[in-house]
C-alpha cells in the first residue's frame, strides 16, 4: 500500500461527507457492524427468526427457513465428515438454485472459503479457477461434471459432490468417486450450528471472488467475513426505508442476479436469509418466465443488469404484465444507457434506480435506491459507512466536485487484497487520512450534492489523435437510434490516429437488413464532436458477454484487430 504526500490530506468534501445532505431521514451516516457476526451466524439465526416462512420458491416448489436450515446443517456435517476443514477452498459450480444456497451456507458453517464458478464456464476456465484458488472440494451440477472431468488431473480437488437440479440422484457417467448430495444429506445426522462452528473469525477469508477477466486472466479478491457482513448491514437501511415508505411488509424478490458473483451473494442470497425475504429463484434468465413470475407472485424487488432490462423491454409479453407491484428496481454491475432507463419508465411506470459496486468491495459502495432523489445516469451517493472521492490517476491528487478522474473508495467492505498476488494488491491500494483506499479503475465525477457519475473505465478510454474518447458517451448516442438493440464501442490500433473508433451494433429484429453502416455513422456525426464519432460500424447478431451480463470489450477488440 502506497503513501503519497500529495494525497494524504483528505479534501473537505470527503471529511464533511458532502453526500450526507442528500440522505433522507431513513438513512444513517454510519451503521454498527456486530463484531461476532459471520456469514455462518447469519444463516444460523435465520431459522430461529423466520421458521416456517417460505424462503425460496423454485419452479413452484417452496422451501421454508426451517427446511433450508435442516439441509444446510446436514450437508455441513457431511462435508466435515469428508475432511473439509476451516480454511479449505470449497468451489461451487452451479446456477442459482436451492442446492447452491444449501452448499454455500454449509461450507461457511464449517469455516471453508467459498469460490463460485460461472455456469457458463468451459473446461479451460473451470480448470484455471480451481487451480488458482487451490480448491480442495467441488460442488457441481451433474450437467457440468464433464467440464471438470476434462481438467481434473490439473487441479488439487480431492472431493467432488454432485447434484441434480431437479432433486433427483445426480446423473454422472464414470463418476465412481463422486458423492451424491442427496445421499449425503439423507444418511447424515445434522450437528448443531454450535458443534459445526470451527471458530471462524471476521478476518478469515469467506469468499474468493474472481473478477470478470475482461482485461486479462481473472484474479480473486479476498473478501473476509467482516467485508461481506459489513456490506449486508450497510445495505439493510435501504431495505428498511423502502419497506416503511412504500408500506411493504416483506421483501419479495426475483432472484436473477447470478449467485456465482458477490453481487448476487450479498444483496440476494445472504441479505435474503438475514432479513426474512422471499426469493423467486431462476437458474437462467428467460424474459418470458420472469414476466410470468412478476404476474403470478407480485414481487416488490427486481435487481438486474442492463442487458436483462433490454431483453425484458423487447419481449412482447411486457405489455401484458402489470408491473405496479415493483417498488425497487435496481440496475448494477454495468452502466445502463439513459435511453433504456427512459424506455423502462415509459413502458412499466416503475423507475429504475442505479447503484455501483465492484468485486473488490463486496460489492456495493454507492446507490440511489428509491429513497433518494433520482438523477438519471448517476450511481447515487456512497452508502452508510463508506467514503468516496475522485483523484487524478496520474498525479494522485484529489480533484474537486465536477472534475473527472478516478473513483476511489474506502470502507469496511473493501477487500483484504488479491489472492496470491501481492504486487497487484499494492497497485490498487493507497493510504490517505489514516484509511485504506481502493482505486476502482473507473473514471467518474461528483456533483455538488455528493452524487457520483461513472464516465468510463480507465482501460476502455480510446485515444484518438490525442483526444480521450469515452466509449460510454458514444454508446449512449447509438442507443438513441431507433434501430439499435445493443451497442459497444472499442478502440482499434491505428498507425495514424493512435487508435480509431469502432462500433459494434446489434439491430432490433424489425430493422435487420434495413439499416447500413453509413447511416449509423452519420447519426453519430450529427450528435458528437468530430473526434468522437465511430469511423466504422460492424453489425453482429449478439454481443459477447460475461455471465454477469457485462459486454466483453476485450473480445470485441480482438475481433476488430483480427479484421473480422
Amino acid at each position: 500500500m502506497s503513501k503519497d504526500a500529495s494525497i494524504e490530506e483528505l479534501p473537505d468534501y470527503i471529511k464533511n461527507r458532502i453526500w450526507l445532505k442528500s440522505y433522507p431521514p431513513e438513512l444513517p451516516a454510519d451503521v454498527e457492524i456486530p463484531e461476532d457476526e459471520t456469514i455462518a451466524t447469519i444463516a444460523a439465526s435465520a431459522a430461529k427468526k423466520y421458521g416456517d416462512m417460505v424462503a425460496q420458491i423454485f419452479y413452484g416448489r417452496e422451501f421454508t427457513y426451517n427446511q433450508l436450515d435442516g439441509m444446510i446443517r446436514r450437508f455441513a456435517t457431511a462435508l466435515k465428515n469428508l475432511g473439509i476443514e476451516k480454511g479449505d477452498t470449497f468451489a461451487i459450480y452451479s446456477p442459482n438454485c436451492p442446492q447452491f444456497s444449501i452448499a454455500y451456507f454449509a461450507a461457511h458453517a464449517i469455516g471453508a472459503t467459498v469460490t463460485a464458478l460461472s455456469p457458463l464456464f468451459v473446461a479451460r476456465e473451470v480448470g484455471y479457477q480451481l487451480k488458482d484458488s487451490e480448491s480442495k472440494a467441488l460442488f457441481v451440477m451433474d450437467m457440468f461434471y464433464p467440464n471438470f472431468k476434462a481438467v481434473k488431473e490439473e487441479t488439487k480437488v480431492e472431493d467432488v459432490i454432485a447434484f441434480n437440479i431437479l432433486g433427483q440422484k445426480a446423473q454422472i457417467q464414470d463418476g465412481k468417486d463422486v458423492h451424491d448430495m442427496v445421499e449425503l444429506i439423507m444418511k447424515t445426522e445434522p450437528k448443531s450450528w454450535e458443534d459445526l462452528n470451527p471458530g471462524v473469525e471476521q478476518e478469515d477469508v469467506a469468499v474468493l471472488q474472481y473478477t470478470g477477466g475482461t482485461t486479462g486472466l481473472p484474479k480473486a479478491a479476498m473478501l473476509t467475513h467482516r467485508n461481506v457482513v459489513s456490506n449486508v448491514y450497510q445495505c439493510q437501511p435501504y431495505n428498511e426505508g423502502v419497506k416503511k415508505r412504500f408500506k411493504v411488509d416483506r421483501v419479495v424478490g426475483i432472484s436473477i442476479l447470478p449467485w456465482y458473483h458477490i453481487y448476487g451473494q450479498t444483496v440476494d442470497l445472504i441479505m435474503g436469509l438475514a432479513f426474512g425475504s422471499l426469493g423467486i429463484i431462476f437458474p437462467r434468465f428467460d424474459p418470458a418466465e420472469i414476466l410470468d413470475a412478476i404476474q403470478k407472485y407480485r414481487p416488490n424487488y427486481l435487481f438486474a443488469v442492463a442487458p436483462l432490462f433490454v431483453a425484458l423491454l423487447n419481449h412482447p409479453k411486457i405489455k401484458e404484465v402489470d408491473m405496479s407491484c415493483l417498488v425497487y428496481v435496481n440496475n448494477g454491475a454495468t452502466s445502463i444507457p439513459v435511453e433504456v432507463v427512459k424506455k423502462w419508465d415509459e413502458v412499466t411506470g416503475v423507475p429504475i434506480v442505479e447503484g455501483y459496486g465492484l468485486s473488490e468491495a463486496s460489492p456495493v459502495t454507492h446507490t440511489t435506491s428509491p429513497l433518494l432523489k433520482r438523477k438519471i445516469g448517476s450511481i447515487g451517493t456512497p452508502i452508510p459507512g463508506t467514503l468516496a472521492g475522485i483523484i487524478d490517476p496520474d498525479t494522485m491528487k484529489w480533484l474537486p466536485p465536477g472534475k473527472e478522474g478516478e473513483l476511489v473508495v474506502s470502507g469496511p467492505q473493501v477487500m483484504k487484497g488479491y489472492w496470491n498476488r501481492p504486487e497487484e494488491t499494492k497497485k490498487v491500494f493507497f493510504e490517505a487520512g489514516g484509511r485504506k483506499w481502493l482505486r476502482t479503475g473507473d473514471i467518474a465525477k461528483m456533483d455538488e450534492d455528493g452524487y457520483f457519475w461513472i464516465v468510463d473505465r480507465v482501460k476502455d478510454i480510446i485515444k484518438y489523435k490525442g483526444h480521450s474518447v469515452y466509449p460510454r458517451e458514444v454508446e449512449e448516442v447509438l442507443y438513441e437510434h431507433p434501430a439499435v438493440l445493443e451497442a459497444a464501442v472499442v478502440g482499434v490500433p491505428d498507425p495514424e490516429a493512435g487508435e480509431t473508433i469502432k462500433a459494434y451494433v446489434t439491430l432490433k429484429p424489425d430493422y435487420k437488413g434495413k439499416v447500413n453502416e453509413q447511416e449509423i455513422i452519420e447519426w453519430c456525426k450529427k450528435r458528437l464532436a468530430t473526434y468522437k464519432y465511430p469511423r466504422s460500424v460492424e453489425f453482429i447478431e449478439q454481443m459477447p458477454k460475461s455471465a454477469a451480463g457485462k459486454v466483453l470489450r476485450r473480445l470485441l477488440r480482438e475481433k476488430a484487430m483480427a479484421g473480422s
